[in-house]
C-alpha cells in the first residue's frame, strides 16, 4: 500500500511526463505552410525576345532570363519573355513587345538585324541587345545598347533598376 507521499510522487511524475509529452508534440508539430501572396509589381516592365529554344538551360537566353528574374525580385519590375519560332517570326514578335510598351526590350544576337531595324523605326523604345561570345561586333543605335553576354547580367540589373527608379507612382 502506498503512502500519501508515494501517491503524490506518482501524480507529480505522471504530470511531468504529460507535460514533457505535450512539449515534445508541440515542438515536432509541423509549422503551418505559408499562404502564397500575390506579388505587387511596379507599372513598368522589361521584356525578353528569345530564339526558338526559349529560356531552356544551354540557350543564349537562359542566363539573360536569370539576370532579368533576379533584378525583378529586387525591384518589382515585371519581366516577361516571348520565344520566336524562326527568323520570319522575329519582326512580329518585336512589334508585339513594342505594343506592350515594355520599358526595355532585351534580345539576343540572333535577332540583331531585326532589333536594329525596330530601334530605328521606334526611337522612343529602348533595346538591349546581348551578343553571344564570338559574335561579330554590332553597332548600336541611340536607343539600343549592345552588350557582350559576359557583361549582360550587370547591365540588365542596372537597366531594370533604372526602370524601377523612374516608374510612375502607383495609381498614376
Amino acid at each position: 500500500m502506498l503512502t500519501r507521499t508515494g501517491r503524490i510522487r506518482i501524480r507529480l511524475a505522471a504530470g511531468a511526463i504529460a507535460i514533457a509529452a505535450a512539449a515534445g508534440a508541440w515542438a515536432l508539430w509541423p509549422a503551418p505552410t505559408q499562404v502564397p501572396q500575390a506579388r505587387h509589381y511596379l507599372n513598368v516592365s522589361a521584356c525578353l525576345l528569345t530564339g526558338p529554344g526559349g529560356i531552356a538551360p544551354g540557350t543564349t537566353a537562359a542566363p539573360v532570363w536569370t539576370a532579368m528574374e533576379s533584378a525583378s525580385l529586387a525591384t518589382h519590375v515585371m519581366v516577361s519573355y516571348l520565344s520566336d519560332t524562326g527568323p520570319t517570326d522575329v519582326g512580329p514578335m518585336l512589334n508585339t513587345l513594342i505594343e506592350r510598351q515594355c520599358g526595355v526590350i532585351v534580345a539576343t544576337s540572333d535577332a540583331a538585324p531585326n532589333v536594329l531595324a525596330a530601334s530605328q523605326t521606334n526611337p522612343h523604345q529602348h533595346f538591349l541587345l546581348v551578343t553571344a561570345p564570338g559574335t561579330a561586333a554590332v553597332a548600336g543605335t541611340p536607343n539600343t545598347a549592345v552588350v557582350p553576354q559576359a557583361e549582360a547580367a550587370g547591365r540588365i540589373d542596372n537597366v531594370i533598376r533604372s526602370l524601377a527608379a523612374n516608374a510612375p507612382s502607383p495609381g498614376s
